[in-house]
């Protein structure tokens, strides 16, 4: 129960010194304040992956008026749920949301350019 609780604290400081963080890097393309997956919390107090997800915002953003060009906006909506699914089960790790992050604007961009 003591791990519990410390870990729930140190996720609430994180929260807090999240914003303030946001502040200095730009932040990301979410906000910070309503953070509820550790990887979340991760990307908030990182200006490297910040800059990852407001570039992920822009190709998702460019890919939907693609997608609804050719009417397949369900179909590019629910692969982003499952991204985001995927992105949130690295936890805390940063590297494994990296690459997430990576991965996804490589297929945003290839969707984009190539449908």
């Amino acid at each position: 129960m003591n791990k519990f609780y410390s870990l729930i604290v140190s996720a609430s400081l994180l929260l807090v010194f999240a914003g303030t963080a946001q502040a200095h890097h730009g932040g990301p393309g979410f906000r910070c304040s309503t953070a509820k997956h550790a990887a979340e919390i991760v990307v908030c107090n990182s200006w490297k992956l910040s800059r990852l997800d407001r570039r992920l915002n822009y190709w998702y953003g460019r890919a939907k008026e693609r997608a609804r060009y050719f009417d397949q906006t369900g179909w590019l909506r629910s692969q982003q749920r499952a991204w985001l699914r995927s992105r949130n089960a690295c936890y805390w790790n940063k590297p494994c949301i990296t690459r997430k992050y990576r991965q996804r604007i490589r297929e945003l961009r290839r969707y984009f350019t190539h449908v």
